[in-house]
């Protein structure tokens, strides 16, 4: 009888176990799948500037973003304001 009660306990640990395990895998997978959504936009993105014409517009568009560069005509404000 202690045999079976012993068996049974450990049978009920178990299920609990496998089922805390489940539950932290599903989530890591959730927040997996969201990383993979963010990337595939990321790329969706590139692509798309890749497509386009290397022009003026975007030459500067990048030297902006990419690079922080801005052009000599333009006033630059520089604050020590963090939020």
């Amino acid at each position: 009888k202690i045999a079976v009660f012993v068996f049974a306990a450990l049978c009920i640990i178990s299920i609990f176990s496998f089922n805390a395990e489940k539950q932290e895998l599903a989530a890591q997978k959730e927040a997996l799948e969201e990383e993979i959504s963010r990337r595939e936009e990321e790329i969706l993105a590139m692509e798309n500037d890749l497509s386009k014409p290397y022009d003026d517009e975007y030459i500067i568009r990048v030297a902006r973003e990419k690079l922080n560069m801005r052009l000599p005509e333009e006033i630059v404000f520089i604050t020590d304001y963090r939020k």
